[in-house]
């Protein structure tokens, strides 16, 4: 564990926010190459990224700020963000929303934007995560199994490994084109909020405040995605077994 990266002086380099912005950073390269292989208008990317973790952060912060207002003597404190204090569920949709509203107003195609964008997100998380580790972000539950770090589960480390699992996989579909676009994001969510949900109920604190609040958040999630898009996307895979007419080159 190590809280603080690099210092010299009086300047800190602290490991959450250093490996946030490394995971931010990241996700962005994962989108324009994603994008680039597909053949995607590349001009607004920038923008679209930029606004959409923005508007994250921000939701990210509201969140808590809601959640905590006993924690916070004042109003204009909602904008000490160097204090910390984010709730990542609120970000996830208020990031998601301004992701989609920009692909909308750019003109760019929804549902391979979707999956673009969720494999960045899955990347930039697990390298994120990281950094809460090492900043002791959550306390996990007493253990002596074999995954143990210091004798509690290490839940952060987990989310890591989950994510990692998952951005390799769904990569591998999505290089493959083996699922109709739109696909990907559908099982990324499903696989995320199941798997968070899941590590959650490992923190020490879970069912006293807000792991349980985000761990019940996730699963309606996962539910709410299932009803909306499993159905209307009509799953199929193409190639193998049912073959999709190929792009125009």
């Amino acid at each position: 564990m190590n809280p603080i990266l690099f210092e010299l002086g009086g300047f800190r380099l602290y490991s959450f926010g250093s490996f946030i912005a490394l995971g931010a950073v990241v996700g962005t390269i994962v989108v324009f190459k994603l994008s680039q292989i597909r053949r995607l208008p590349t001009k607004n990317l920038f923008d679209l990224v930029l606004i959409s973790l923005l508007a994250g952060l921000i939701g990210a912060r509201i969140g808590y700020y809601l959640l905590y207002l006993e924690q916070f003597q004042s109003f204009w404190q909602l904008f000490y963000f160097w204090q910390g204090g984010l709730l990542a569920s609120s970000g996830i949709v208020s990031g998601l929303a301004a992701f989609i509203w920009l692909t909308r107003r750019y003109q760019l195609p929804l549902a391979p934007m979707l999956d673009i964008g969720v494999l960045s997100f899955l990347l930039g998380w697990a390298v994120g995560k990281i950094g809460c580790h090492l900043s002791f972000c959550s306390i996990g539950r007493f253990s002596s199994s074999l995954i143990a770090f210091q004798s509690t589960v290490p839940v952060d480390l987990l989310s890591v490994v989950s994510a990692g699992i998952l951005f390799v996989v769904l990569l591998w579909l999505w290089q493959r084109e083996v699922l109709k676009d739109g696909l990907i994001f559908l099982l990324a969510v499903e696989g995320f909020v199941i798997s968070e949900a899941l590590i959650k109920t490992q923190k020490v604190d879970f069912g006293e405040g807000l792991s349980g609040i985000e761990a019940a958040a996730y699963l309606v999630t996962a539910v709410i995605t299932y009803l909306i898009f499993w159905r209307k996307l009509n799953f199929r895979w193409k190639k193998s077994f049912e073959l999709k007419r190929k792009r125009p080159s």
